[in-house]
């Protein structure tokens, strides 16, 4: 999924109508797990000037940059997390961070077929390669991704009203458009 999927679907299942304040929570464990991509893509794009096949091609698939990827999204270390967050210091905040970097490690699980993590990092190296891809068109990418869309509208429709700024309101409204955006225009280009 990508981050903006994972960001609006892991709020929608951990909002509280009256906690408005565990959504930044939710956020930035929607977000982190993606962080070391962003950093990749910086890094080898601006600083090394990898060219973009290469940079997909090989640098991604490095063991350095793998590892890096994988402490992000390790289960293993989240649900420590988790239970330290939940048993040892009673932090709704920690608790829903931590959930919230699960679930979107779970969603990852399922919607990567040849570039999925490590997920259960340091204590296995298995690669679960599922059997679809939100973005590949070999692995199902042209059936998912329209899926993931319809899903994300649906969980915005959910999410709006719990929102209570007008800045979230109109963040979340512009995420979708552009989203719908993108993906148009995707489907504008496959077909030109």
């Amino acid at each position: 999924m990508t981050t903006q999927s994972h960001v609006i679907l892991n709020i929608a299942f951990l909002s509280k109508r009256d906690k408005p304040f565990l959504h930044c929570y939710a956020f930035i464990g929607a977000v982190l797990p993606d962080l070391p991509m962003f950093v990749f893509f910086v890094v080898e794009t601006f600083i090394r000037k990898t060219p973009q096949r290469e940079l997909w091609d090989s640098r991604y698939f490095t063991e350095a940059w793998q590892t890096f990827f994988d402490l992000f999204n390790a289960i293993p270390l989240i649900l420590i997390l988790l239970g330290i967050g939940y048993y040892l210091l009673n932090s709704e905040k920690i608790t829903v961070f931590a959930w919230s970097m699960l679930i979107h490690c779970f969603f990852d699980f399922m919607t990567h077929h040849d570039d999925g993590h490590h997920h259960f990092f340091p204590l296995s190296d298995f690669v679960f390669e599922s059997p679809i891809s939100y973005w590949d068109e070999d692995h199902y990418g042209r059936v998912v991704a329209p899926i993931e869309r319809l899903v994300i509208l649906v969980a915005s429709i959910y999410l709006f009203p719990r929102l209570k700024t007008r800045l979230a309101r109109w963040g979340l409204v512009l995420v979708n458009v552009l989203f719908l955006a993108s993906y148009l225009l995707l489907l504008f280009r496959r077909r030109g």
